[in-house]
């Protein structure tokens, strides 16, 4: 007959291995639960951030701005956690930028633009594109048309820092559309001559554009243009008008384009 002891000791040796297999087991189970919310979930909420941000690239490409928006809305507290200099971060801001200034209704986002302004303003890194885009949303903004000092800082002031940043780094295409912007602002407030002189010079940056190629349009496609017919919901001058009438002067202005092919063809 087995002592007593022994078989006590088996029992409580069965009992520890037992309590070990279960406190083993619970671990596993803490671990694989620790795994799921710490690092697959991170993972999920990175392919998920990625996922709306190639979406937003592809609607801001093919011209649905309204829809980046609500697409980028999405995520917008998950990327609000990220460095500044996370690229998912710059992609997403950009493509906002892009979108409310394509967005045939700019003057909805007010929110937004502001958003834009406080983000590029403390916390992201800008550029000339940046510069001009802030300044094209920023005449959206009621202080744009009740405060001069507000328009020329932020208007004037960010378009001719794109000028400024655009010719160091010999990009005349882009040159000459933060120009035109900057024509388009002073139409805002009236600005005639300014605005003339200033598209003038987006005319020396694509001369074939503005020269040959503007010459061919009827006045009701500058009347028409969405771009320039929404700023006059919000600017004390109408600038439709007077972009038409500045862009059909120069097809009866001195033509450099028109005498350069005279001279090659003859």
């Amino acid at each position: 007959m087995a002592d007593k002891s022994s078989v006590r000791t088996g029992i409580e040796f069965s009992a520890t291995v037992i309590a070990v297999i279960g406190a083993v087991w619970a671990g596993k189970t803490y671990f694989e639960t620790w795994m799921y919310d710490t690092i697959d979930k991170a993972v999920e909420e990175k392919i998920a951030v990625i996922e709306k941000l190639q979406l937003a690239d592809l609607l801001v490409l093919y011209g649905y701005p309204d829809e980046t928006i609500s697409e980028l809305r999405k995520i917008a507290d998950r990327v609000a956690r990220l460095d500044a200099d996370d690229k998912r971060k710059i992609a997403f801001y950009d493509n906002y930028l892009d979108a409310v200034a394509d967005s045939d209704g700019t003057l909805k986002f007010e929110p937004e633009i502001r958003m834009l302004h406080s983000v590029f303003s403390n916390e992201m890194q800008t550029d000339g594109w940046h510069d001009e885009k802030l300044a094209y949303v920023a005449m959206f903004l009621p202080e744009a048309q009740a405060d001069d000092g507000y328009f020329d800082r932020q208007v004037v002031g960010r378009l001719k820092l794109a000028v400024n940043q655009y010719e160091a780094d010999d990009d005349l295409e882009s040159l000459a559309g933060a120009y035109r912007n900057l024509s388009l602002a002073h139409l805002c407030r009236g600005e005639q001559d300014q605005a003339v002189e200033a598209m003038e010079m987006a005319a020396e940056m694509q001369p074939f554009e503005y020269y040959f190629m503007v010459p061919m349009w009827d006045l009701e496609d500058f009347l028409e243009e969405p771009e320039i017919k929404k700023l006059d919901t919000v600017c004390s001058s109408n600038v439709s008008q007077g972009y038409a009438r500045i862009m059909q002067s120069f097809g009866v202005s001195e033509n450099p384009v028109r005498e350069f092919l005279r001279e090659y063809t003859r």
